[in-house]
């Protein structure tokens, strides 16, 4: 399924309308082209009796002259995209000038030039993230200007760089829209997997579609504050992926009502000159049981588009402050928990109690990782806390992260040195080992001071 953006990226940047939009036309071809629009929206329009009172306007302004004064195909276009949208304002519904005419096709030279600037033009707009930034504060901040298919893993790159940030904001104030699957993919990360945010239903072959999150390949965030900036030119795509957030109480929106524009449809050829793209299909939300068609999405903070950005970081940072010290309390929690563990193991030391220390540990800081709250570094510098009056709780702590950790080279190299402080020395080098054969793996700079610390242990006798 296409999208409409997509399409008019093609047509608005690469193919504009000067290069094919100029040919002249008569009253015949204008005849003609309504004619074929008239069976097409009979044909796939998703609202078939909203197809009918189409039609039958197109075909009442044709008989009016309405389009006598079009003599060109892109002004012609226009006038035909104002008046297919004047009995329901589907603001999907859009006729322009064809992908490349039949002429030009012929000319192997052209196809090229062609490719050539939709490659380049394509490249300059980055795969549609315009910017991604922390800001003071620690907030989140990206800017996507559309949804492209396959980008997937920039999502992943630019969400591995917001992944411990406080408060996350996405800028679709200029966003005009995309490919579905790309946008479920970015909802995936604020959302639990396996919930039903949307069903698309189309009319060929009365089938519907559940679009459903699903995991994905970095940290989710599924409770850090969310907010939104949403504005007139937030389209299709950018809409949904704002409905959707803010029907499951996910995010904040703050900025301008949105465009107005649910329907997800498809591109088809009127004639050799002139495409349509026509919407084949409807969502309907789970919660609210519609869509944002001819409404748009209405933010809950209604502020114009010049101050949309100021007011939108100021709520994230106020936000960020609240979350950082629920934060706070719940890692508060967790190290209580893991003191009471260390104390009891002070009070009655046995080896059973020693095996059932070390599970507890580690059960412990996997719950503070899940959470966010600890990372392999705070896991290292509990244990180091503990090396002075408890050596022995020190070397669970720092054998914790290697569970937690198994594909860092650093995590044994403190297990190790641990192990070699409580008298463990043939453990001791079989955790260096092991340290230096992950690093030779993973090509670390540090990998020459490991073989070193290596040595030194095995000639420590």
């Amino acid at each position: 399924m296409k999208s409409l953006f997509i399409h008019l990226l093609l047509f608005v940047i690469v193919f504009k309308a000067e290069v094919f939009g100029q040919k002249k036309i008569n009253e015949k071809f204008k005849k003609e082209t309504i004619s074929k629009i008239d069976l097409l929206l009979h044909e796939h329009y998703v609202f078939p009796d909203k197809a009918e009172l189409i039609v039958s306007h197109l075909n009442k302004s044709l008989k009016e002259g309405e389009f006598k004064k079009q003599e060109l195909i892109d002004s012609f276009a226009v006038a035909l995209t104002k008046e297919i949208r004047v009995v329901n304002g589907d603001k999907h519904l859009g006729v322009w000038p064809a992908f490349a005419p039949v002429k030009q096709q012929e000319n192997s030279t052209t196809d090229y030039e062609m490719y050539f600037k939709n490659y380049t033009d394509t490249r300059k707009q980055a795969s549609g993230f315009k910017e991604v930034k922390i800001l003071d504060g620690n907030i989140g901040y990206l800017n996507i200007s559309f949804f492209l298919s396959e980008t997937n893993i920039t999502i992943d790159a630019y969400m591995h760089l917001l992944a411990n940030t406080d408060a996350v904001i996405v800028d679709l104030q200029n966003n005009g829209g995309g490919n579905p699957k790309t946008v479920n993919y970015l909802c995936s990360y604020f959302l639990e997997s396996n919930l039903l945010i949307n069903t698309l239903y189309f009319r060929q072959g009365n089938r519907k579609e559940e679009v459903i999150t699903h995991e994905v390949n970095g940290k989710k965030k599924i409770d850090v504050p969310l907010f939104i900036i949403t504005g007139p030119k937030t389209f299709s795509g950018a809409e949904e992926f704002s409905y959707n957030m803010q029907s499951q109480k996910r995010a904040t929106l703050v900025g301008e009502t949105t465009g107005g524009a649910a329907n997800p449809g498809d591109v088809f050829k009127i004639n050799s000159d002139l495409e349509i793209f026509i919407p084949t299909g409807t969502g309907i939300n789970p919660v609210t049981k519609t869509n944002w068609e001819g409404i748009g999405v209405i933010p809950e903070v209604k502020t114009s588009n010049e101050n949309a950005y100021t007011a939108t970081v100021d709520l994230a940072r106020k936000a960020a402050e609240i979350y950082r010290n629920k934060k706070a309390l719940e890692s508060k929690k967790l190290y209580d928990e893991l003191e009471i563990i260390i104390k009891q193991e002070v009070q009655s030391h046995s080896e059973k109690n020693d095996e059932k220390m070390e599970q507890q540990i580690t059960e412990i800081f996997k719950k503070g990782i899940d959470l966010g709250l600890f990372g392999e570094g705070d896991v290292n510098f509990f244990g180091s806390q503990n090396i002075k009056n408890n050596p022995i709780a020190a070397e669970y702590i720092f054998k914790s992260n290697t569970v937690l950790y198994s594909k860092s080279p650093m995590v044994y190299l403190a297990y190790g040195d641990m192990l070699e402080l409580n008298g463990k020395r043939n453990l001791a080098l079989i955790n260096f080992e092991k340290s230096i054969a992950l690093a030779e793996e993973q090509k670390a700079p540090y990998l020459e001071g490991l073989k070193m610390r290596y040595e030194k242990a095995k000639n420590n006798k």
